[in-house]
C-alpha cells in the first residue's frame, strides 16, 4: 500500500515569466529602478549614443598603432621623475600645469608603463568633452547641441590631439565647463552652474598657462554682447535671478584654492610651485612673442581651418552674421569663439597642437551658427526628413 499525499482543492497558480513585475517582484527596490532605468532609456533617443559610440571609436581605434611623439615622451618622461620623488615639481618655465602629470601618474601604476596608459586619459577627456556639448541643450536648443557634438566627434584636428597625451585638450574640457556655467548662470542662476563655472577656472588654472587667453576673451565677450544687444535686442537679455548665496559662493572658491595648492604645491612637497602660477608669466610672454622657433603669420589658423576643418570655416563666417541670432547663448559663443581666435591669431608661437584648444571649442559653437542657419534656412519639408528630426526631436539625453 502507496501513502497518498493528502487530497486538497486549493489550487497554487504558477509564477511564469509573464507575471507582472516577474524575477523581480520580489524585490520592489530593483524593480523600481529596472523601471526608471528603462523608462529613461526609450525616452533618450538614439542620436546622442550614435554620436558617442563614433568619439569612442575615433579614439580608441588603433590607439597605440604611432609611436610616441616627443612631446608625449616628455611627458612620460616627467611621470618618471615622479615614480622616483613622489610628487610633481612644477617648473614655470614649462608652460604646463600638474593636473595632467597627476593623471598620467594614477594610470601608470594602474595599467602599466605602456602607450595605451600614456594616452588613455586624454582619450576619456576628449570623448567627455563630445558628452559635454549635449548639456548645452537648455542654453542653445536640442539641435545646435547635437550638431556641435557631432563637429567635435569627427573634427579632423580634435580626434587626431584627442588620441595624443598632451595638455590642449584638458584646456578644453574645463573651457567648455566654464562657457557652461557662465551662460548657465545668466539663465538660471542655479548652484550647479556656479559649481561648472568655478571648477572650469580651476581646470584651466591647472592645466596650462594659457588659460589667461580664454579668460580674458570671456570676459571682453561680455561687453560686445552688451553692445550688440543694445543694437538689436536679444528676448532672453535679462539675466535670471541667482539661486545661490554667498555659502555656496565660498565653497566653490574654496574648493577651486584648494585644489589649485595642493597639485602645485607639488601635494604639499613642493612649496615653491605655488609661486609658479605668476612667474610663468615672465617666460610665456616672451616666448609667445619672439616665437622660438615656432613663429607663424597670423593667418595660420585660418589656413588650418580651411585645410581640415570645413564646418568650423563655414561656421567662422557665420559668426560675423551673429548679430541675426536671438539667442544669447548662440550670439555669446559666436563672439567668444571669434575672439578667442583673434587672440590666438596674435600670439606668434604657433604649434599645431595649440589647434585643439582653438578647435575644439571653436568647432562646438561655430558649428552651433551653422546649424542654426541651415534650420532657419530650410524649406518646411526639408525640416521633416528623418536626419533634421534626429537631431531636433523632443527627447530629452542626460
Amino acid at each position: 500500500m502507496n501513502p497518498q499525499p493528502p487530497v486538497t482543492r486549493m489550487r497554487i497558480a504558477a509564477r511564469t515569466s509573464s507575471e507582472e513585475g516577474g524575477a523581480l517582484a520580489d524585490f520592489p527596490i530593483l524593480r523600481d529602478q529596472f523601471e526608471a532605468w528603462r523608462t529613461r532609456l526609450a525616452e533618450t533617443g538614439w542620436t546622442p549614443w550614435l554620436i558617442l559610440g563614433l568619439a569612442v571609436f575615433l579614439r580608441f581605434f588603433l590607439l597605440g598603432i604611432k609611436p610616441p611623439h616627443f612631446d608625449e615622451g616628455i611627458n612620460g618622461w616627467f611621470v618618471d621623475q615622479m615614480m622616483k620623488t613622489g610628487f610633481y615639481k612644477y617648473d614655470p618655465t614649462n608652460y604646463h600645469g600638474p593636473l595632467h602629470f597627476y593623471v598620467l601618474l594614477l594610470l601608470q601604476t594602474l595599467f602599466g608603463r605602456n602607450v595605451w596608459a600614456l594616452r588613455l586619459p586624454v582619450v576619456l577627456v576628449s570623448i567627455g568633452c563630445v558628452w559635454l556639448c549635449f548639456k548645452f541643450e537648455p542654453l542653445v536648443g536640442r539641435g545646435v547641441s547635437r550638431m556641435a557634438a557631432l563637429a567635435m566627434a569627427v573634427s579632423p584636428g580634435f580626434v587626431f590631439y584627442g588620441r595624443y597625451s598632451i595638455h590642449e585638450v584638458w584646456l578644453v574640457l574645463f573651457s567648455m565647463l566654464f562657457i557652461l556655467g557662465l551662460l548657465g548662470l545668466w539663465k538660471f542662476g542655479t548652484p550647479n552652474y556656479l559649481w561648472c563655472t568655478g571648477m572650469g577656472v580651476a581646470g584651466m588654472i591647472l592645466t596650462k598657462e594659457t588659460y589667461v587667453i580664454h579668460l580674458g576673451c570671456a570676459a571682453l565677450a561680455i561687453p560686445a554682447l552688451m553692445v550688440s544687444n543694445a543694437l538689436n535686442r536679444l528676448p532672453d537679455g535679462k539675466p535670471a535671478r541667482q539661486t545661490w548665496n554667498y555659502i555656496d559662493l565660498a565653497m566653490v572658491i574654496g574648493v577651486g584654492i584648494a585644489a589649485i595648492v595642493f597639485f602645485y604645491s607639488g601635494t604639499f612637497f613642493h612649496w615653491s610651485g605655488v609661486k609658479g602660477l605668476y612667474q610663468a608669466y615672465a617666460a610665456w610672454f616672451a616666448t609667445g612673442h619672439e616665437g622660438h622657433g615656432h613663429e607663424k603669420p597670423w593667418y595660420y589658423w585660418l589656413e588650418l581651418i580651411g585645410r581640415y576643418e570645413l564646418p568650423v570655416a563655414g561656421g567662422l563666417i557665420l559668426c560675423l552674421f551673429c548679430q541675426q541670432f536671438k539667442n544669447l547663448s548662440l550670439r555669446y559663443l559666436a563672439i567668444y569663439g571669434f575672439g578667442t581666435l583673434v587672440a590666438y591669431s596674435i600670439v606668434r608661437y604657433k604649434t599645431p597642437c595649440v589647434s585643439s584648444a582653438l578647435s575644439g571649442l571653436s568647432c562646438f559653437c561655430l558649428a552651433e551658427q551653422f546649424y542654426l542657419f541651415l534650420l532657419d534656412t530650410a524649406s518646411p519639408h526639408t525640416r521633416h526628413q528623418p536626419f533634421s528630426s534626429a537631431f531636433h526631436s523632443d527627447r530629452r539625453f542626460g
